[in-house]
């Protein structure tokens, strides 16, 4: 198979990855503790009081509240672990309530033994910021405002600065002990896949595009929506992309432009419409708006590395919420040139604004595989199943390869992951038990993700997994609806940043109970489609 390394795996940069090769050492593994999955009303009732007293008693703090979209008169809380007036890195609760404010269930993970830390940082900000420029040499650029957290660890925990430290192409995630200056913990953290005008795809496919008329000219700024989605055309301006990677600002100028109307640049045209068409299938199917469910502007980058640089990817951008495109290379075509792709990319954001998975280890590959399956289930929802270019199915990125051959040129399968096999990393496993235990790609985030990925496919189409031998008979194609539902309630609703795959199974099962009853089929077939990759 054609691959090499991470190169045109979604939401990994070919630069990043690269450089990811080389590790970081770290002072200590995060450590938290197990996992809180509360289903009885008795054990619920005894949670909801115990969070009661830890936020009055500011060791938790409500960070946010919201309706349930599928359940009326139920609510969900999100909390941060807070010790000594800190955040506790990846430590949340997420609370559902109904309309009498009775706890109903508790998801998440909690960092025991952190009232007395202390939380004296003998650094600064801007040398912790050094710090972390420091570990990766020329050119690095701490972004934003470090955040100063409590970073448990094994055997006791740290006072750290949380940053971002941004590359070339590429963005990662620092935590630099606030005492010694030392890095505790790094990881790549870039998430890599009102006029109404048509426009000609990567693939020369014609699509409405829904523009700004503004004078003589119209505006890739989308005025129908009610989020503003917007397109850049960077034009592989490296002083704008800088600029806007180092502030989070980009100007309008960059803004895609077409004198008439009828829209020739594909990578534009595809970027643009497949964003519409995601934010669509977000709203229609689980009544989300859009990337933070409050209507976030959606910014896509387009033209950002050439083809003649010859990398191959997109990724989302957590800096600056936003998503990239490259250009392609020899094998693949303009990036946002499929909907699986731009899909994958926008619910990286989604996740960001919900459950904001940590980007590696177990974390991430849930991550990554949320991605997968809400980019297959957008590609499903518009398009019609079958073979061939701008049809549904199971393969992650099929559509961008110049010459249609998704046994070869596609990122993942959903449908048979270890199909897709690498040097380093091996085969993409189908089963717990064959998970990628090593420290490249941020501890196995694409790699990983199809263990999540074929539990999806195993609820929705059946099957037999081929590790474990166990037969799922699944929901069907007609019931996709309802696998759907169940995951993306799953973990948005009950996930929490450090969540594992132990975690995304109770969260799936909890949520299947909620909407269909505890004795479902949908609840049944859930559990099967875990137990079937391993995950118990």
């Amino acid at each position: 198979m054609r691959h090499g390394a991470l190169a045109a795996r979604i939401a990994a940069p070919a630069l990043a990855m690269t450089t990811l090769a080389a590790g970081t050492s770290l002072a200590a593994e995060p450590r938290l503790g197990a996992a809180v999955a509360v289903v009885s009303s008795a054990d619920a009732a005894g949670w909801g009081d115990r969070i009661d007293a830890w936020a009055s008693a500011g060791r938790l703090r409500l960070v946010l509240s919201e309706d349930d979209p599928d359940l009326g008169g139920r609510r969900h809380y999100r909390y941060d672990q807070r010790a000594s007036g800190l955040r506790v890195f990846g430590a949340q609760l997420v609370r559902q309530v109904d309309a009498a404010g009775r706890t109903l269930t508790v998801f998440g993970r909690w960092a025991d033994d952190l009232d007395a830390v202390d939380t004296t940082a003998l650094l600064g900000a801007a040398e912790a910021a050094r710090a972390a420029e420091a570990d990766r040499g020329p050119g690095a650029r701490a972004v934003g405002e470090p955040e100063l957290v409590v970073l448990p660890l094994e055997g006791g925990a740290a006072p750290a600065y949380a940053l971002w430290v941004r590359l070339e192409h590429g963005l990662r995630r620092y935590l630099v002990d606030a005492r010694t200056g030392r890095v505790l913990l790094a990881y790549d953290d870039t998430h890599t896949a009102a006029a109404v005008g048509l426009g000609s795809g990567v693939w020369g496919d014609r699509k409405k595009v829904s523009v700004e008329s503004a004078g003589a000219t119209f505006r890739a700024d989308d005025k129908l929506r009610p989020p503003s989605l917007v397109t850049y055309d960077l034009a592989f301006n490296i002083g704008a992309a800088n600029l806007f990677f180092n502030t989070g600002v980009i100007s309008p100028s960059f803004i895609a432009e077409d004198a008439d109307n009828d829209w020739a640049d594909g990578g534009v045209v595809d970027a643009h419409a497949y964003a519409g068409q995601t934010y669509d299938y977000y709203f229609k199917r689980h009544g989300r708006r859009g990337i933070d469910d409050r209507d976030l502007t959606v910014r896509s980058v387009t033209h950002f590395i050439p083809a003649s640089f010859n990398l191959a990817n997109a990724f989302w951008d957590p800096f600056t919420s936003s998503m990239f495109y490259y250009d392609g290379d020899e094998d693949y075509g303009v990036f946002s040139g499929a909907l699986d792709v731009v899909a994958h990319e926008l619910t990286h954001g989604v996740t960001n604004y919900s459950w904001n998975g940590i980007y590696r280890n177990e974390s991430g590959a849930l991550n990554e595989a949320f991605s997968d399956i809400m980019g297959t289930a957008a590609e499903f929802f518009h398009e019609p199943p079958g073979q061939g270019r701008k049809n549904a199915d199971y393969w992650l990125g099929e559509d961008l390869a110049r010459t249609f051959d998704p046994a070869r040129y596609a990122f993942r399968s959903m449908d048979h992951p270890s199909q897709f096999c690498f040097p380093r990393f091996g085969c993409d496993p189908d089963h717990y038990g064959r998970r990628y235990l090593g420290s490249e790609d941020n501890g196995g985030v694409h790699v990983n993700s199809g263990i999540a990925n074929h539990a999806f496919f195993l609820l929705v189409e059946g099957g037999t997994n081929r590790t474990s031998g166990m037969r799922v008979a699944g929901l069907g194609a007609a019931n996709r609806e309802r696998a759907e539902r169940i995951f993306y309630r799953g973990f948005v609703r009950f996930l929490t940043p450090n969540a594992t795959f132990a975690d995304a199974r109770a969260a799936t099962i909890q949520a299947a109970r909620e909407l269909h009853g505890p004795t479902s089929n949908e609840a049944a077939q859930t559990a099967a489609a875990w137990s079937a990759v391993g995950v118990e």
